[in-house]
């Protein structure tokens, strides 16, 4: 695929080390059915259906052979656009058993961004359900195929509509090449291309990411040991499987490893906490809406969430005070920064010190270097801000087509330019300060919106914040708070600023607007779109 930037040389050092490897999802797969077939594979509809390793990798097997008879090989894109559900994982196996490219999709994208990913990626099949949460996906992909002029295979996971449906093939039987004991793997080399991950909107046109096996299966191994990780574990996901987190970190996490995936679709949080007791859920990743949610509910019976030993949280400001009330109710919050670029670059471990769990988003993974610089490339000192730079076995092979952003991303040397701006502590610890575009310029001074919207959601009134950047024509720009407030409470611009002038924040950073929301504008993974907010400010400006 085009704009790869994998170099031989990176790829023979991380080979040497050990660090990549042939091992891939289906092989692992296959590995579990062999070696403990019963075991339980997936739960998903509440708890109601479970699979066991030998019946995902049977059901695995019988897609990749209907994806065979229709041509569907290596390198070749299947987009799968299902909900959090046993079908999506038996999607993956299959999509990644036949070495092709796997393209998860939000269930919530409609004909906008489903458009951009078939003019983009030309996907030869889609997976998505019939109907969902009331929604026509059948009538989607007719629109969509209508607009683009491209027709891929379509497989429904309902009852009616499409090509084929889902359930017709896994009612035939199993082919011989499903036995675990054929060895069968990924088809191709695990150097090669096999997720196509586009971002998740919090910039106007996502980027099209690409990972390989290696450099996925990499990032679950560490992971796997440095948060001192063990075959009684067990994966509960709630974010949706259509986006890296959910994913890589929850899909991918579990099966690798060969631990129970516990999946949850519709987000509820006293339906996640009665999941999580009755599993014995132990790790999540995981935005801190979820966080949030979640500990409102275990409040009510803290001994239901207790099992929660590592709930890994990023994405997006993660308060402190809620780092230590989860450390309180028995839930260990390790906060985590990533992306889809580099998936998890830094993660707080089980035996970092509450106030650097609190405080830092953690540790470099092993094997994974980061870095602060300043606009020059030099290093920053301990605790100066600069922007997040990172190097590793972890970090993507390329974008797809899109050569001029490569070049803005991947620098020769290896290292992945974030656009984020932190600072690292004589520890080595990474706090994010926030996003360089996002960074507010007033009268020549920088404002870090990240260090507002940590402050403001100290206050009891605010349920969710974001401060964004507003023109100005003397200043050049002015922060807008933009909140949506808990039910029953008010706050006004002077209470607002008093609160923080009292919390030592320097003047110039005072929000000079508020604004409240029902609901900021945000990512089916939690993170807030200030490209979104931006454009409904200035449609609130136009109508006043």
């Amino acid at each position: 695929m085009s704009s790869q930037v994998t170099s031989t040389e990176r790829r023979s050092r991380y080979e040497a080390a050990g660090l990549w490897d042939e091992s891939t999802l289906p092989g692992q797969v296959a590995r579990w059915a062999l070696e403990r077939g019963d075991a339980v594979a997936v739960v998903d509809s509440a708890g109601e259906r479970r699979r066991s390793y030998s019946e995902l990798h049977a059901d695995a097997m019988r897609l990749a052979a209907a994806l065979a008879a229709h041509e569907i090989g290596a390198g070749d894109i299947v987009s799968v656009q299902l909900p959090n559900g046993y079908e999506a994982v038996v999607a993956a196996v299959a999509v990644l058993s036949r070495g092709a490219v796997i393209n998860p999709l939000l269930p919530n994208y409609r004909a906008h961004e489903l458009g951009h990913v078939w003019s983009r990626a030309r996907p030869r099949a889609v997976l998505t359900p019939d109907h969902y949460r009331g929604f026509d996906h059948l009538a989607l992909v007719t629109e969509v195929n209508g607009a683009t002029g491209h027709t891929p295979w379509h497989v429904v996971a309902g009852e009616t509509g499409g090509d084929i449906q889902l359930a017709e093939i896994l009612a035939r039987p199993a082919p011989a090449a499903s036995d675990p004991a054929s060895g069968e793997a990924r088809a191709g080399s695990a150097s090669e291309v096999s997720e196509l991950i586009f971002t998740s909107g919090t910039e106007s046109l996502p980027k099209a990411i690409l990972h390989s096996e290696q450099t996925a299966n990499f990032s679950v191994r560490v992971a796997y040991e440095d948060l001192g990780m063990s075959q009684d574990d067990v994966v509960w996901m709630p974010s949706p499987v259509g986006h890296s987190t959910g994913f890589n970190y929850g899909l991918r996490f579990a099966l690798y490893h060969g631990l129970p995936l516990v999946l949850q679709d519709a987000w509820e949080a006293e339906a996640a906490a009665d999941l999580v007791a009755r599993e014995g859920c132990t790790y999540t990743l995981a935005t801190t809406t979820f966080l949030q949610d979640l500990l409102e509910a275990a409040e009510r019976n803290p001994e239901r969430t207790r099992s929660l030993r590592r709930f890994g949280c990023g994405g997006a400001p993660v308060p402190p005070e809620l780092v230590e009330a989860a450390h309180d109710l028995g839930i260990e919050v390790l906060r985590l920064y990533g992306s889809t670029e580099v998936l998890v670059g830094s993660w707080n471990r089980p035996e970092s010190p509450l106030h650097k769990r609190m405080h830092t988003d953690g540790l470099a993974m092993r094997h994974v270097e980061i870095a602060c610089l300043r606009e020059d490339g030099t290093a920053c000192e301990i605790d100066e801000p600069g922007e997040i730079v990172t190097r590793g076995p972890n970090t993507s092979i390329g974008l797809f087509e899109d050569p001029e952003r490569s070049a803005a991303i991947f620098e020769p040397e290896g290292w992945v330019r974030s656009g984020d701006q932190g600072t690292l502590d004589a520890d080595g610890y990474l706090t994010v300060v926030g996003r360089i575009k996002e960074m507010i310029i007033r009268g020549g001074l920088n404002i870090a919106p990240r260090e507002i919207e940590d402050l403001i959601l100290r206050l009891p009134q605010v349920e969710r914040a974001a401060v964004v950047g507003l023109p100005d024509p003397r200043l050049g720009e002015r922060s807008c708070a933009c909140l949506v407030l808990r039910a029953g409470a008010s706050l006004d611009l002077q209470q607002l600023c008093e609160r923080l002038l009292g919390d030592g924040l320097a003047k110039y950073k005072l929000p000079e607007r508020i604004e409240i929301f029902e609901a900021l504008p945000q990512t089916a993974s939690g993170k807030i779109q200030k490209h979104r907010i931006l454009s409904e400010l200035a449609a609130r400006e136009a109508v006043a």
